[in-house]
């Protein structure tokens, strides 16, 4: 859902959903424990507010596959998510997000009818080298912010009432027999619309391409699983029909299952941050959230967000120049 969407439950759009996932893995996939994990999800395609609807409806026609390279490229090769986080631990804005305990890789998420690539962010969050939820937070803001993205999610599972920063929310799984792509994680969303359209295109429905794997750090690149967020409709109605897409489609499964073995949810626990960039153009709906920022952190992350709007406008021109796969594949640089 790692929005990278374009709608909204507390915006009219919404553009980066970041989930905080703190999950055993016998709520997901079996009864085998491992340790708690953080997934956080952004999405680098900006706003309609940053690029206007004319020039996005541009980026998007260029489809999943394209998109999916430039998203790969900002982060490989203009390190992009690592200059965030280098950033924000420089300026001790964050001081638990380290490379021991946090990777992260293109994947999908859709929202409300539309899939786009991700940044999923996997963070060990127990045990002495886990994530704090604050730091968390932090991330997501920053990452809002450098993405010019109109809102972010944050999603904690289980739901902690003494999180400050969470409400709760139904959440369902549906988890591959092997490894899952993109392409593939968009197929089935777009199955799901054809099983109950409301899980699909309706007011708040969408997911995130996740690794839900029983051996997080082995089995990291799988990524296969797809999370799915209760949108505006009944809990039944969510329940049947993504349990009903899950089981028409091979080698799927639908978690959690109830003691009887009947499908249900799980509550999690979700923050929707954001920014209106028409009435707050410097983004303070994001950095307000990032604990008194000092000047060389402010400055730090305005260069990266500049970056990123620099590498959005290159887009543009070889779209216009109807060159994107050569521009993808051996023209691109880092702005």
């Amino acid at each position: 859902m790692t929005g990278h969407m374009h709608g909204s439950r507390t915006n009219v759009r919404i553009t980066v959903l970041v989930l905080a996932w703190t999950v055993l893995a016998c709520t997901l996939v079996g009864t085998r424990t491992v340790s708690a994990q953080t997934y956080v999800s952004a999405e680098p395609i900006p706003s309609v507010e940053m690029v206007g609807g004319t020039n996005l409806a541009r980026i998007l026609g260029i489809g999943y596959p394209s998109l999916e390279l430039w998203s790969q490229r900002l982060l490989n090769d203009c390190r992009i998510v690592e200059n965030v986080i280098n950033v924000l631990s420089d300026n001790r804005a964050i001081s638990t997000v380290i490379p021991a305990n946090t990777r992260y890789l293109v994947a999908a998420g859709g929202f409300q009818g539309h899939t786009n690539p991700s940044y999923v962010l996997t963070m060990e969050d127990s045990g002495p080298l886990g994530v704090s939820a604050v730091d968390v937070y932090v991330l997501n803001n920053a990452l809002g912010y450098v993405l010019n993205q109109s809102g972010t999610a944050q999603f904690s599972v289980a739901y902690n009432k003494q999180n400050p920063f969470v409400f709760s929310l139904d959440y369902a799984v549906v988890t591959s027999g092997g490894s899952l792509t993109g392409e593939q994680a968009k197929e089935f969303f777009d199955y799901v619309g054809t099983i109950d359209p409301a899980l699909w295109s309706g007011t708040n429905a969408g997911f995130t391409q996740i690794n839900a794997s029983d051996s997080p750090v082995n089995n990291y690149l799988m990524n296969n699983s797809m999370l799915f967020l209760i949108g505006s409709v009944p809990k039944q109605q969510f329940i049947e029909g993504l349990f009903k897409a899950a089981s028409t489609t091979q080698g799927k499964t639908y978690s959690p299952l109830a003691n009887n073995g009947k499908p249900t949810t799980t509550k999690a626990g979700v923050a929707f941050p954001g920014n209106d960039w028409l009435t707050s153009p410097g983004g303070e709906g994001y950095l307000v959230n990032l604990a008194n920022p000092s000047p060389q952190l402010l400055n730090g992350l305005a260069v990266i967000r500049q970056q990123h709007l620099q590498a959005a406008a290159n887009l543009l021109k070889a779209i216009d120049k109807g060159n994107v796969g050569l521009y993808l594949k051996t023209q691109f640089k880092c702005p």
